[in-house]
Formats: structure tokens, sequence, C-alpha cells
């Protein structure tokens, strides 16, 4: 069966890519060294920009911006480049990653501040540190520090705001609402054989007239690109009322 095609367009995605059973991939410093030295051959050679990441034990985060529609390319050269220097020096063979990379695409820039907390926060949420400037692996330790590897944030969009902003945006509380909503909406379906996003959230098709245009709104969503189930759980319908406005 032929894989789902990924979007691919001119943007700003998180990348998250775990180790095959959810094994270390990091097992020394030099390993996290080597693997932030490909993160910044990463921005030159494929003329990407990386705003925050973290790298764990066993997975990594990474919000990028591409300036080409190039993700692809980019991110299997970092997960061969970094693939083949493991098992070489840890003498295995076999896949290092479990499975393919997850990408997200962020719509705007509440997105991009939502998703930037959370990668930052990581550490925090496996409860590997008690306080975020205390994880070296990852880009606000970079900052505050003014580590040989800030380079690889070098153009962050973070630094739109000041240091003392930031140390206390990522300081706070995580929303975990705002994060799901990042992840499940504006929505990307395949149609025709091609991706379309969705960037017409489906509540909005109900905000202002939910029963009185019902029926009329409900042909409307589903034009759009939501599905009867989709619509139905939404409306709280059963598939087959649905179905019979359409």
């Amino acid at each position: 069966m032929a894989r789902a095609k990924r979007l691919d367009i001119v943007g700003f995605y998180h990348i998250i890519n775990r180790g095959v059973e959810r094994r270390s991939i990091f097992l020394e410093p030099e390993d996290y060294d080597f693997f932030m030295d490909l993160l910044i051959k990463l921005t030159k050679d494929f003329d990407i920009v990386i705003h925050t990441f973290c790298l764990m034990t066993n997975h990594y985060h990474i919000l990028l911006e591409t300036k080409k529609a190039n993700l692809s390319k980019a991110i299997q050269f970092l997960n061969d480049k970094y693939s083949k220097y493991f098992n070489k020096k840890y003498n295995r063979v076999g896949h290092l990653w479990q499975g393919r990379y997850k990408s997200y695409y962020l719509f705007d820039d509440a997105h991009f501040w939502i998703v930037s907390k959370y990668i930052e926060r990581n550490p925090i949420k496996a409860q590997m540190v008690d306080n975020i400037a205390n994880y070296r692996y990852q880009s606000f330790f970079q900052w505050k520090y003014q580590q040989d590897y800030k380079t690889i944030i070098s153009e962050s969009k973070i630094f739109d705001m000041t240091f003392k902003e930031y140390e206390s945006y990522i300081a706070s509380d995580m929303d975990q609402n705002a994060l799901e909503i990042v992840y499940t909406s504006p929505k990307i379906i395949k149609k025709d054989g091609d991706l379309k996003v969705l960037y017409k959230r489906l509540e909005t098709f109900f905000e202002m007239d939910r029963d009185i245009n019902r029926d009329e709104n409900i042909k409307r969503a589903y034009e759009y690109g939501y599905s009867k189930s989709e619509i139905a759980n939404f409306l709280s319908l059963s598939h087959t009322a649905v179905t019979k406005k359409l």
C-alpha cells in the first residue's frame, strides 16, 4: 500500500520523531552534540529556520520554518545521517526510528507560540528537571547561557520577545486544550488524490445559527470537506440523520 502523501509546502512545522520501540537515541553527551551539529547543517544546506528544539532521551522536537518545499528531503537527511552515526558508534544494525516522523503544519502565530512553549517544557513534562533552565539540550538553554549551539536558533522568531518575556512565558503552565486545537484544526484531508487544507474550522459553520439554519450549514460543512461522521459527532446527531440532510 502506498504511503500517504505528506504536506510539504513552505511554512512552519512541528517535527517529532522517536526511537524504535521508544528506545533511547541519545546515550552520551557527544550524541546530542552530533545531532545539534546536524541541525546547524540543516539550516544552511536546506535554507531552514529552526525556531525551537528539544532533544529528549528517546525522541526529539523541532519547530522549524521552510523557505522551499523541501521538508521531506531535509528531515530525511537529518534522520539518515544521525542513524548511520548512531549505528556505527554503537555497533548496531536496523532501523533507529519508529516509523515515519510526524509533522504538524502550524497555521498562525497562536499555533507557533503554543508549540514553542510545549517544546521548551518537554523536560518538565517528562519530570527530567524541575527548572527548564537546567536542561541543556534545547533552545532555551542555548539562549539563556549563550551556548555554542545558540547558532541553531540564530534567526528564531522567539527573539521577538525579550529574554525575560520568553522565560516568563514558557515558565507558566501549559494549556492542554490549546495544544489539542493546534493538532486537530485546521484539518488536512486527502481529496481526489490530493491534499487539501481545511482552514475553516468545523465549528465556524454553526457559530451564529447552529439550530436555525442547521441543515444548510451541514451541507456547507460537508461540501467544504468535513466528513459525515465529524459533523454528526459535533452536532450530537446520528450518522444517518446527517446523511439525510445531504
